[in-house]
């Protein structure tokens, strides 16, 4: 058991002879605790508590410390902006090139020009994925509330033979006299603490008969489709059930894990029709031992050894409601996950849970 003694007396300033004085016990007692050396009898909890000004689960490790305590916000442009370049990597395991192919010439089916908004566009993943696959002078139109994402979207069509604009501002506060065929969104719905007034936004921008189209994640789907040698290598050793955290972020309003699949209900209680969803076939089976799969590995190997949930220990964890034996268990299963994935002979096959779903304004 880990107490933050030391920690917490170094920030309040005070000496271990000070603390063993207000204590009433001696310096060296103070040390013992520190190093682990020896614990302090229970009833000297709450007194170290109410010294250093925390709870008793924080002294005791069962909470993170100040410092280490994050406001999770996943509409924050701050959150984004840390995980910019991990995003451009992690989007690679769940697209399939194929398969968005097939929906655009198969089963949407667009035989005219389109006029797309792309709400939360990033550096314009959508429109560089939709563009070439749709019919000469349809148009982009894409929407962040970041710069430096914009920039990078603007250079990146600068060279392209295709109508494209970018326009930051919030999403919240969009107002726009153009109607567009087609209104799309990537991963925004499930980060939205208020998902219901960005649908009404998106139906106004809409002609009447438009498509809107939500790509989104059910992350219950992708946590049934993922298994790694991991878990046979290490004697049964299972990946930790993730869904109590992702519902106490749900609780928070920090982001809804099932929305990929709570959308149609959303989009009929707004009065859209013709409501339909498809998921993603793309999995991906990690196999460093296969030259042929280079560039995937390379990728899925980027993205499970620079989560948030590996880089930032337990108090990531912590963060998200987990006490500290179950924040250790995580940190522990990603810690053996990233020396697994080092080996030549490890595999994992995950399973993007990527849902399209689409509807019609009325």
């Amino acid at each position: 058991m880990k107490l933050y003694i030391k920690e917490l007396r170094e920030e309040k300033g005070y000496t271990q002879k000070e603390l063993a004085d207000l204590m009433q016990v001696s310096f060296q007692t103070i040390s013992k605790w520190e190093t682990g050396a020896n614990y302090p009898d229970i009833t000297h909890i709450p007194k170290l508590a109410d010294i250093f000004g925390v709870s008793a689960g924080v002294l005791l490790g069962m909470e993170p410390l100040k410092d280490e305590a994050e406001e999770v916000k996943y509409d924050d442009e701050v959150y984004w902006n840390r995980k910019r370049d991990l995003l451009k990597v992690w989007k690679k395991l769940f697209w399939n090139e194929d398969y968005f192919r097939f929906l655009v010439k198969d089963v949407w089916k667009f035989r005219k020009p389109v006029d797309i908004l792309d709400l939360g566009c990033g550096y314009g993943f959508l429109g560089s994925k939709f563009l070439p696959l749709l019919p000469k002078n349809s148009t982009y139109t894409g929407v962040e509330l970041d710069a430096q994402q914009i920039r990078e979207a603007e250079e990146y069509f600068a060279d392209k033979p295709y109508h494209c604009r970018f326009l930051k501002e919030n999403i919240y506060d969009l107002k726009t006299e153009q109607k567009y065929d087609l209104v799309v969104t990537l991963f925004l719905m499930s980060h939205l603490p208020e998902p219901k007034k960005v649908l009404q936004i998106m139906k106004g921008a809409l002609k009447p008969g438009g498509m809107l189209l939500l790509i989104d994640a059910n992350m219950e789907v992708e946590q049934a489709g993922f298994f790694s040698g991991l878990e046979r290598e290490e004697n049964g050793m299972q990946r930790p059930d993730f869904i109590p955290m992702w519902e106490y972020e749900a609780a928070h309003g920090q982001r809804d894990y099932r929305m990929a699949t709570k959308l149609p209900f959303l989009l009929k209680q707004e009065g859209f029709t013709d409501i339909q969803a498809r998921i993603s076939d793309q999995v991906v089976i990690y196999e460093p031992a296969d030259p042929a799969k280079k560039e995937m590995n390379q990728d899925f190997r980027y993205v499970y050894t620079h989560e948030d949930s590996y880089e930032g220990g337990t108090a990531y964890f912590m963060n998200r409601g987990l006490s500290l034996d179950k924040a250790n268990e995580f940190r522990e299963y990603y810690s053996r996950s990233s020396a697994y994935f080092d080996k030549p002979d490890s595999m994992a096959v995950k399973t993007s849970g990527v849902y399209f779903v689409y509807a019609r304004r009325g």
